[in-house]
């Protein structure tokens, strides 16, 4: 059975000076959200929605794809189950490719 998730209280929180707001720790600490941390903000009928975004340098981006992460957990099964072979060598590697 699935863990329920913790809903913490809810926070008024005031708009500052130049329309800042500060967001409450308790939430900052759950999210784990930093100084210089990306929110995503949009607005979902008369509700402010506020996401943390999480960057990542775009020579990475790809592992995310949908793609590599199904071959990520399907690569995981091969190795979890045995379905694996060693090679001693680079042009023993090769090799094999060739009679795949």
């Amino acid at each position: 059975m699935p863990t329920p998730k913790k809903v913490l209280k809810s926070h008024r929180v005031s708009v500052q000076r130049r329309n800042l707001i500060s967001l409450p720790k308790e939430i900052r600490d759950k999210l784990k959200i930093a100084e210089g941390d990306v929110l995503e903000v949009r607005v979902e009928g008369n509700k402010i929605i506020m996401e943390p975004y999480k960057l990542i340098p775009s020579s990475q981006a790809y592992f995310w794809t949908d793609k590599t992460q199904k071959d990520m957990i399907e690569a995981k099964k091969d190795l979890d189950s045995g379905r694996i072979r060693e090679f001693s060598n680079v042009d023993e590697f090769l090799k094999g490719l060739d009679n795949d």
